[in-house]
């Protein structure tokens, strides 16, 4: 059986050096074939090597694993982010259905992303088009900036800041896109979103099923039952348990 060929790249040698140690230990189907310790010696190693897999490293001296992906426009190679616990990065990673592995190194969750990455291999699949997705959303603070969503037969990458109001619908998620006269609708649940939604303070959720981007409320009430109007004129009632909080992020709003 051909041997996997990989490479690790990371700042800390000492990381470097386990993850290759424990690789070839887990899994006979793997071989080492090269380190690197930073964006730039890591790409001149993928380019001399042609790896089948990458270990990579997201914080390094000189850029992040992102910086040295968007040097391979349509990467050849499976990739493996290697991160410390950061609960947003690993839910983006979820999101967008890559593998990785945390800092220190849980192996178990290592032996199941081997065994997956073999498997791809093996069967010759290309790369998940979720890499280039998230490569293209990295803005250097979040991991996502975009929101890779499906419809029709093509996939969109939705600009955050130009969402007006995401919600429930008919079981499904619809996006509300300023300027677009399409309204994207995804398969995944509104709580798949959330983790997004959440790092961005101009979201707010008004109830239970509607988030929107108080960058384009219109109007809003302060009666007994608490609306807003968004710029594309839409009307959402805003949850009597929620009230007091809105009001107040809306009236602090009006005042900058």
């Amino acid at each position: 059986m051909k041997k996997i060929r990989a490479v690790v790249i990371d700042d800390e040698y000492l990381n470097r050096d386990l993850i290759s140690q424990i690789v070839v230990k887990i899994s006979d189907n793997y071989v080492i074939i090269g380190q690197a310790e930073d964006v730039e010696s890591g790409f001149e190693l993928i380019q001399s090597v042609e790896p089948d897999v990458v270990f990579l490293d997201i914080k390094m001296p000189d850029g992040t694993g992102f910086d040295l992906l968007k040097q391979f426009p349509n990467p050849g190679f499976e990739v493996v982010f290697i991160t410390g616990f950061d609960e947003y990065a690993i839910k983006a990673f979820e999101f967008n259905a890559l593998d990785y592995i945390l800092k220190p190194i849980d192996q178990s969750k290592l032996t199941k992303t081997l065994i997956k990455v073999q498997d791809r291999i093996f069967r010759k699949e290309v790369s998940s088009n979720h890499l280039k997705d998230i490569v293209l959303q990295y803005n250097g603070g979040n991991v996502i900036s975009k929101i890779p969503v499906h419809f029709k037969d093509k996939v969109y990458l939705i600009n955050i800041d130009d969402i007006i109001s995401i919600q429930t619908h008919e079981g499904y998620t619809l996006f509300v896109i300023n300027n677009d006269k399409n309204k994207f609708v995804s398969s995944k649940q509104l709580a798949d979103y959330e983790f997004i939604i959440g790092s961005f303070p101009n979201f707010i959720r008004l109830n239970k099923s509607v988030y929107v981007n108080i960058n384009f409320v219109n109007n809003y009430t302060k009666g007994q039952v608490c609306e807003v109007t968004l710029t594309n004129n839409t009307s959402f009632e805003v949850s009597r348990r929620k009230k007091a909080e809105i009001l107040e992020i809306l009236d602090r709003k009006m005042e900058d």
